[in-house]
């Protein structure tokens, strides 16, 4: 997070010239951009470590002017000191949650609008990495709507940081000044050593958590301490590197550039060990880049030492701020082709210079106590010194206006532009429709095509959806009576649906796809006292054998899913169901090991879901059009099932939910889906009399209409 002091001149013991130089603002331009080039191009792969070198410029400026303060006045004003945090982070770090909120009322649905509001208190409190690493959120494999204020984990865990340093600090201080109250440099040995030990003991810590907890270890403050920490350690020997050679500098700082530039190519999710040990890599090259330019003259760094890296370092601050919303934002209104990802990077650093100019460089300058204005001698003045005028405040509220102005006006080029009415129609001449002499044997299944294939050729969303679109999106994966069957703690017989004693039976196995076909085959059955379905399976875990099944890290896998799975097999086992029903596998052999353990001879029927293309959660907004969340049939649909045709039977469902490749998000007045791949429940029961009429024609028969 590129937050920290401003440029200032401070002298650490035993050295002349300035604490730091300016190829801080050069290391803040490589971090920042490179930030949001990964976040815009996904370019390049190690982009996010950008992060990990903010953090290090941070420690190593907030220890250096709390060590200055203390040699100079023997203590540390913790008034003071938040006092400069909140004025240098609260004034735009709100403007930009107040921004973002509004936006997520104006442009997406009341779910996700309703969640970006308890985000933006959660960043208002500091306390965002702790949100999401609750929430679970998989920084590099979202599987669902990402958060535009995703983005203030970093400087939630900055703050928290200073939340503890300064204390600490001040403690060592006391203690070491009741045994030698004038020793100044024992007291700064004193700090290096706690430093230290906090040092090794985080990141041990994240060494840890990433091999077992990864989400908590990327987000959590105990993991991440040692990154601040070691620019801590640099402040406290400031005084040891002003007497590095000048012919070594330009060496070390090199050195350090390229290991940061490295790191944005050869860390990424794939090679897993992120926060640690990987981060090393980032951390310990920004370490050196430092270190080249403390209490010397930083020479031959051209790359981040002219007036471009210097101007983007005075603004790194707010364009780390604002560049997520407007690419959640952007992307979201707009798509992602190249014009538009580039306009988006444009906009950023318009919108973070205004930011800057307007709010985040004056309300920092400003007197907001009684103290004289903490950058009284900086030449860099947009305001006089004092407190505002009465002018200035204007202009400075102005900024939210400004910006709020270049938010909302995408409104109006936000709707795509309509489909054309014949863009869905059924081809007839592939689907011949049934006519009185060739009665169709598939009615039910005939009657669903046409209302798809209506739906498709709808540019409006229909006022008469029931459930609301909005409704519909916060609907659990499964009715309420179903949705307790989905974990470990599960009661057999609140799981059982018809008849106890029926003479057939269904059973259900697989993940949260699964679930959800548990309200559709439950309607199918109906009323029919000859059937009863049961269901065994459970959220987030495939019907597989785990043991075989390599595709997914243990870590991955629910607690308590090889137990469910044994159960399930028992109970098959046990009751020789007439058929099972599978939905949501891995791969072929991790299913065909877990299948092989059934000893009864049950009809295998596999049962895709819904395409997963498109989320509603994502495309559907106040301003979106239908055509804005059709889905599309992927051409490796049901790839896995294709491979185990041989033990089982794969039901074509596409035409369940889509009509010649397009999947509509409502079909009559029904939502199809609440998020990528999960249907609704009252899908579920627009469905059952085709799953019912499928049955039937596949030679599993009902006595009577449910």
């Amino acid at each position: 997070m590129p937050t920290g002091a401003a440029v200032g001149q401070i002298a650490p013991e035993g050295a002349k010239k300035s604490f730091f130089r300016p190829d801080i603002q050069g290391l803040r331009t490589v971090a920042v951009v490179a930030v949001i080039l990964d976040h815009l191009f996904g370019w390049p792969v190690g982009g996010f470590v950008g992060v990990d070198v903010f953090f290090v410029i941070s420690g190593f400026l907030i220890t250096g002017l709390l060590l200055r303060e203390h040699d100079k006045t023997g203590t540390i004003s913790f008034g003071g000191f938040y006092i400069r945090r909140v004025k240098r982070i609260m004034p735009a770090a709100l403007l930009v949650i107040i921004v973002t909120v509004g936006a997520g009322y104006l442009f997406f649905n009341s779910l996700r609008a309703a969640q970006t509001l308890w985000d933006g208190i959660w960043a208002t409190l500091f306390a965002a990495n702790w949100h999401y690493a609750i929430q679970g959120t998989d920084y590099f494999n979202a599987g669902s709507a990402i958060s535009p204020l995703q983005h203030y984990w970093s400087l939630a865990v900055e703050e928290q940081f200073y939340f503890i340093w300064p204390w600490l600090m001040l403690l060592i201080f006391w203690i070491v000044g009741k045994r030698r109250s004038s020793d100044v440099l024992l007291a700064h040995r004193a700090v290096g050593i706690a430093m230290a030990v906090i040092v090794v003991g985080s990141f041990a810590w994240a060494l840890y958590e990433t091999s077992t907890n990864p989400t908590w270890a990327y987000f959590s403050l105990f993991t991440r301490a040692w990154e601040l920490g070691i620019g801590a350690l640099l402040a406290v020997i400031a005084g040891s590197l002003a007497r590095i050679p000048s012919l070594a500098r330009p060496f070390l700082g090199w050195i350090g550039l390229v290991g940061i530039a490295a790191s944005l190519f050869v860390v990424n999710d794939a090679n897993g060990g992120f926060p640690a040990p990987w981060a090393a890599l980032p951390v310990l090259s920004t370490a050196l880049v430092i270190a080249a330019g403390t209490g010397g003259k930083q020479r031959y760094l051209w790359p981040i030492m002219n007036p471009v890296t210097s101007w983007i370092g005075d603004i790194s601050y707010s364009l780390y701020i604002w560049h997520f919303p407007l690419i959640i934002f952007g992307i979201a209104l707009f798509g992602d082709d190249p014009l538009v990802l580039g306009s988006i990077f444009v906009l950023t650093f318009a919108v973070a210079w205004v930011s800057y100019v307007l709010v985040e460089d004056p309300l920092r300058r400003a007197r907001w106590y009684g103290g004289r204005s903490a950058h009284r001698r900086s030449k860099k003045r947009l305001f006089p010194d004092g407190v505002w005028t009465r002018q200035e405040g204007i202009i400075g509220v102005g900024a939210l206006a400004v910006i709020v102005a270049i938010m909302s006006a995408t409104a109006f080029v936000s709707v795509e532009p309509p489909a054309s009415a014949s863009s869905y129609k059924r081809d007839t001449t592939e689907s011949p429709t049934p006519t009185a002499d060739a009665a169709s044997t598939t009615p039910e299944l005939d009657a669903l095509q046409g209302e798809i294939s209506a739906a498709l050729n709808t540019v409006t969303w229909p006022t008469n959806l029931t459930p609301t679109m909005d409704d519909a999106i916060a609907e659990d994966q499964a009715p309420a009576d179903i949705y307790g069957c989905g974990f470990v703690n599960r009661d057999e017989a609140g799981c059982t649906w018809g008849d106890p004693n029926a003479a057939h039976s269904i059973v259900l196995v697989g993940n949260s796809i699964s679930m959800t076909y548990v309200q559709a085959i439950r309607s199918a059955i109906g009323t029919d006292t000859g059937w009863r379905i049961v269901s065994w399976g459970m959220f987030g875990c495939p019907f597989t054998d785990w043991a075989v099944d390599n595709i997914n890290e243990d870590r991955q896998r629910p607690s308590g899913c090889d137990d469910r799975h044994n159960q399930a097999v028992d109970a098959i086992n046990s009751m020789a169901p007439d058929v099972v029903v599978v939905s949501g596998l891995l791969s072929e052999e991790g299913a065909r090991a877990q299948l092989s353990k059934i000893t009864t001879s049950p009809r295998i029927l596999f049962t895709p879901g819904p395409p997963t293309t498109e989320n509603p959660q994502d495309c559907y907004t106040p301003t979106s059009t239908p055509t804005a969340c059709v889905s599309t049939v992927p051409a490796d649909w049901a790839a896995t099932e294709r491979k185990l045709e041989d033990v089982g039977t794969l039901v074509d469902t596409r035409p369940w939910f889509c009509a010649f490749g397009k999947c509509p998000p409502f079909v009559g007045t029904i939502p199809m889906k609440i998020d990528s791949g999960h249907m609704t429940a009252e899908y579920a029961d627009r469905i059952a009399p085709v799953i019912r009429e499928y049955l039937t024609a596949a030679g599993i028969g009902f006595p009577q209409a449910p």
